[in-house]
C-alpha cells in the first residue's frame, strides 16, 4: 500500500518542514538516510542544527511506523529503525553528536571554499 496509514500527512508535513529533496526513509537504505541527514544538517531548516537533525530522524522513524503499519514492511524493520533512531539520540553523548554536526557543516564549507578558489581537492597545493 506505500504506507498512507496517517493519510501521508507525516511524509507531507517532513516535505514541507524539511524542503522536498529530502527522503524520510531509515533503514531501507542507510548511506541515502546520512546522506539526507547531511543535508538537513547543513539546511538547519528550523534554525538549530540539532533540532533540524531530530525532527528529521522523526519524521524517519513516523515514515518506518506508517510503511509497517500499512504493511509495505513489518515490525521488526521498524524495530530495527526504532534502535537506529535510539542509537542516535539515547545512546550516544550530546557533545559527540554536536561535534558530527559541526564537522558535517564545515565539510560542505570547506568543499565550497576549494571550489570558489579553484582547488580541486584538499590535497591541492596550487591555487
Amino acid at each position: 500500500m506505500s504506507g498512507g496509514c496517517w493519510n501521508y500527512m507525516n511524509d507531507s508535513a517532513a516535505s514541507e518542514i524539511l524542503g522536498y529533496h529530502i527522503y524520510v526513509g531509515y533503514g531501507l537504505d542507510s548511506d541515502k538516510h546520512e546522506k539526507n541527514y547531511k543535508q538537513v544538517v547543513r539546511d538547519n531548516p528550523l534554525g538549530d542544527p540539532e533540532i533540524s537533525a531530530l525532527v528529521y530522524d522523526v519524521f524517519c522513524l513516523l515514515h518506518s511506523y506508517d510503511w509497517a503499519e500499512s504493511g509495505d514492511t513489518d515490525m521488526d524493520a521498524y524495530q530495527k529503525d526504532v534502535e537506529i533512531f535510539k542509537s542516535r539520540w539515547f545512546k550516544k553523548a550530546r557533545k559527540d553528536r554536536i561535534k558530527e554536526m559541526i564537522d558535517i557543516s564545515t565539510e560542505k564549507l570547506k568543499e565550497d571554499l576549494y571550489q570558489a578558489f579553484g582547488f580541486e581537492t584538499e590535497s591541492s597545493s596550487e591555487p
